[in-house]
C-alpha cells in the first residue's frame, strides 16, 4: 500500500510504504519524471505550486491506478483538499439523482421521497416564508446537490430558493458533511439590500450580515477584521468588484467556516473577459455548497457556461460539459436553439440545472396602453429639421449596429427630440452615462457643435425650455394624477438622465413628490427609496422615476407598485423586460399590472414601439427555451430602425 502525505512547507507530496513498487516499474517512473520525482531515503517526494496542488494530486493518483498500485489519501491530505475529495464523492451521486429531482420524476425511489418529505417539514420549522411547488423542487434540487446552477428568469424568487436550500442544509448535524451554517453572497451592490430583505421575509427575524464592497484603507481593515474574526455575520456580502482584490482572505475565510457560496446575477463572469471571473473559481474551490444564479445564463453565447460550471464543480467541470471551450464558441455561431447539437448538450448539462420559465409563474394578467401625443409646434419644426438632415447619411448608410457610432448617435438624438428637445443640449454620454460611449467622439459632443452653421434653428433649441413644456411631460403628468387618484403608486421610465430630474422638478411645481432612482443616486439613499416604495403603507410619495441601467438587476418593486409609464424607451429589449419585471414577479396575488407607453406622434417613438413589440415576441420565444441564448435576438443592431425610418420618410414626402 503506498500512503500520500504532503509536506506543505517544502509544497511536496511524499509517497511512503512499499515505495519498490514504483522505483522497479520502469514504465511508471517514467510518468514520475514527468512529475518531477525525487527519492529521499524511504519516500518519494513529488513537488507541487500552491495553484496547481490539485492536479498534480491528481497526476500522481492517475499513475498508480494505471498500474493498479492501491494507495491511501493521508488524513492530513484529506483535509487540506477535502472540497476535491468531497466533489468526487458527491458527484456520482448527484449525476445519477439530480436529474430526477429537477424533473419531479423520483415518485419511484422511496429514498429521495422520504428525504423530500424531510426537506419540507424541516422548511415548515425553519422558514417563515411558504415556498410555492416549483420553488420547493428548486430549493431540494439545490440542497440534494450543494452545488447547482439555478437559471429562473427574474422574478421567480431566486433568492428565497436558495434560503430554502440553506435553512435545509444548516439544520444537519454539524458532523454532516454537507452541514453549512455560513453563507456569502458575490453580487452586485444593488443584490445587498434584496439578499438582507429576504432574509426577514424568510426567516422572520433580522439578519447578521456583513457587507464588504471595496473602499479606502480604514474600511479595508474592518472587512479584514470580518473576514479573520473567530464569531464572523451569518451572511457576508461582497462585491462582483471586491472578489479578486480580497480572494485569498476570501479563501481563508471559506476553509475555517462551513459555507455557501452564492453568485448572484453570475451572468457577469466572463471566461476571456471579466475582471473577477477566475477569483470567483479560484475561491469555489473551498466553499462547502456553490449556488450559481442567473436568469441569463448565456447572454453571448454556450461558452458563458464555462465559467459557471467550473464554479459549481472546478474539478469535475469538463466531464459536466462534455466539450471544449472551442466547441461552445463554434456551437454559438453554428447551431440554432432547435439543433440536435444544441438539444444534446443541453440533456447533457440538464441534471446540473434548474430554470422556471416565464410561464411557470402564473402571474396575474398585465394590461398595455398605448398613449400617443402630439409634439407642440416647437417640438415638430425641431423633430422635422433634425429628422431631415439626418435621412441623406441613412440612406447613404443604413447600419444601425454598435460599430456604426455615428449612426447610433443621430438615433438617439432623433430620440431626445421627441421627447424634449432640450435635451440635445447636453451631450448624449452625459445624458447617457453609459460606459459604451466613453471615448467615442459621436456621443461626446452636443448639437450646438453638431448644427453650428444652422442658426435660426439653434435658436429654437436653445430656447425651447423656456418658451415650453413638452407635451409627454403634460401626458405623463395626467396619467400620474389618475393613478395617484385610486391611491396607489407608480414608477416612471425615462431613458435620458436630464429627463428623469425635468420631470421630478415638473411634478414637483403640480404638488407630485417623485423620488428618482438613478445612477448618480449613492446606494444607500437609493435603498431608503426602494424600502419606502415598497412598503404599501408608506405614503411619503408615491412616484419614483428610474432609468433602467440604474435599476435593473436583484430590484423587486412589486409590493408596493402595480402601474408604470414609459415616458421614453430605446431599443433594448433585454432592459425593457428588465424593467418590467420589476413590478411582475412572484408575490403578486390578483392584482392587475398596468403598462403605460408614452409615444410623440409621427416620430422614431412610434418606430421604437412597433419594432420592440416584435423584439419582445421573438426574445419571450428565446426566454421560453431551456438555456435561452440572448445573442440571437442581436440586441445591439439598430439597422431595421433606421429602415423604417427612411420608409416612413418616403411615404410622408412622396
Amino acid at each position: 500500500m503506498i500512503s500520500i502525505h504532503s509536506d506543505t512547507n517544502r509544497k511536496d507530496f511524499l509517497l511512503k510504504g512499499n515505495i519498490n513498487q514504483i522505483l522497479d516499474n520502469r514504465r511508471l517512473l517514467i510518468t514520475m519524471k514527468r512529475l518531477g520525482y525525487k527519492v529521499l531515503g524511504e519516500e518519494i517526494a513529488i513537488p507541487y505550486e500552491e495553484a496547481t496542488k490539485i492536479h498534480s494530486l491528481k497526476g500522481i493518483q492517475q499513475a498508480l491506478e494505471r498500474f493498479s498500485l492501491p494507495y491511501e489519501l493521508s488524513l492530513e491530505v484529506q483535509e487540506d483538499v477535502s472540497s476535491y475529495v468531497r466533489e468526487l464523492d458527491e458527484f456520482s451521486t448527484f449525476s445519477e439523482y439530480a436529474k430526477k429531482i429537477r424533473n419531479n420524476e423520483f415518485d419511484n425511489n422511496l429514498a429521495l421521497v422520504e428525504e423530500f418529505k424531510n426537506f419540507q417539514e424541516i422548511l415548515k420549522t425553519t422558514l417563515v416564508r411558504r415556498l410555492y411547488p416549483l420553488q420547493l423542487l428548486s430549493a431540494f434540487h439545490l440542497a440534494f446537490a450543494q452545488n447547482a446552477c439555478n437559471f429562473a428568469v427574474p422574478g421567480a424568487g431566486k433568492t428565497s430558493i436558495v434560503y430554502g436550500a440553506y435553512s435545509y442544509l444548516k439544520s444537519l448535524p454539524s458532523e454532516n458533511p454537507k452541514h453549512v451554517d455560513k453563507i456569502l453572497v458575490v453580487g452586485p451592490l444593488s443584490s445587498f439590500a434584496p439578499w438582507e430583505n429576504e432574509y426577514r421575509e424568510c426567516f422572520g427575524k433580522e439578519p447578521s450580515s456583513f457587507r464588504l464592497s471595496g473602499g479606502d484603507e480604514d474600511s479595508r481593515q474592518r472587512r479584514l477584521e470580518h473576514l479573520y474574526s473567530g464569531k464572523p455575520a451569518e451572511i457576508t456580502l461582497i462585491w462582483h468588484g471586491a472578489v479578486e482584490k480580497y480572494q485569498q482572505d476570501i479563501v481563508n475565510f471559506l476553509k475555517k467556516h462551513k459555507t455557501m457560496v452564492v453568485v448572484d446575477e453570475a451572468h457577469r463572469i466572463k471566461n476571456a473577459v471579466g475582471h473577477w471571473g477566475r477569483s470567483a473559481v479560484e475561491i469555489a474551490k473551498d466553499a462547502r455548497a456553490r449556488v450559481i444564479l442567473t436568469g441569463t445564463p448565456v447572454p453571448n453565447g454556450y461558452e458563458d457556461l464555462y465559467n459557471l460550471y467550473k464554479f459549481i464543480y472546478p474539478y469535475k467541470f469538463k466531464d459536466i460539459l462534455g466539450v471544449h471551450y472551442s466547441n461552445l464558441v463554434d456551437m454559438t455561431k453554428n447551431s440554432s436553439l432547435e439543433s440536435e447539437r444544441v438539444k444534446s448538450f443541453t440533456e447533457n448539462i440538464s441534471p446540473f440545472f434548474i430554470r422556471i420559465k416565464k410561464k411557470d409563474l402564473n402571474l396575474p394578467p398585465v394590461k398595455n396602453f398605448q398613449v400617443f401625443v402630439e409634439m407642440d409646434e416647437a417640438q415638430s419644426e425641431i423633430y422635422d429639421f433634425i429628422e431631415a438632415k439626418y435621412i441623406t447619411s441613412f440612406q447613404n448608410n443604413q447600419s444601425g449596429t454598435v460599430r456604426d457610432v455615428l449612426n447610433k448617435a443621430k438615433l438617439v438624438r432623433l430620440r431626445q427630440a421627441a421627447s424634449n428637445p432640450a435635451l440635445l443640449l447636453k451631450s448624449i454620454k452625459e445624458n447617457l452615462d453609459l460606459e459604451d460611449f466613453e471615448g467615442q467622439q459621436s456621443f461626446a459632443h452636443n448639437i450646438l457643435q453638431e448644427f453650428q452653421n444652422e442658426s435660426e434653428i439653434l435658436f429654437k433649441i436653445s430656447n425651447y425650455e423656456t418658451n415650453n413644456i413638452p407635451n409627454k411631460y403634460i401626458k405623463t403628468k395626467e396619467i400620474v394624477k389618475k393613478i395617484l387618484l385610486e391611491d396607489e403608486k407608480v414608477i416612471i421610465w425615462t431613458i435620458f438622465i436630464q429627463s428623469a430630474k425635468n420631470l421630478q422638478k415638473f411634478l414637483h411645481k403640480h404638488g407630485i413628490k417623485a423620488e428618482l432612482l438613478i445612477g448618480e443616486v449613492e446606494q444607500s439613499l437609493r435603498e431608503g427609496i426602494i424600502a419606502k416604495f415598497n412598503n404599501p403603507a408608506d405614503r411619503d410619495f408615491q412616484v419614483v422615476i428610474a432609468n433602467p441601467f440604474a435599476v435593473s438587476e436583484s430590484i423587486s418593486l412589486h409590493k408596493g407598485c402595480h402601474n408604470a409609464i414609459y415616458m421614453e424607451r430605446d431599443y433594448n429589449c433585454a432592459n425593457f423586460l428588465q424593467s418590467r419585471d420589476r413590478i411582475h414577479r412572484v408575490g403578486l396575488q390578483d392584482e392587475i399590472t398596468n403598462y403605460y407607453y408614452v409615444i410623440s406622434r409621427q416620430t422614431i417613438d412610434e418606430i421604437i414601439d412597433r419594432r420592440l413589440e416584435d423584439k419582445v415576441k421573438r426574445m419571450e420565444k428565446i426566454i421560453d427555451s431551456e438555456i435561452p441564448l440572448f445573442a440571437r435576438l442581436n440586441d445591439s443592431d439598430e439597422t431595421d430602425i433606421i429602415k423604417e425610418i427612411l420608409e416612413e420618410y418616403g411615404r410622408e414626402t412622396f
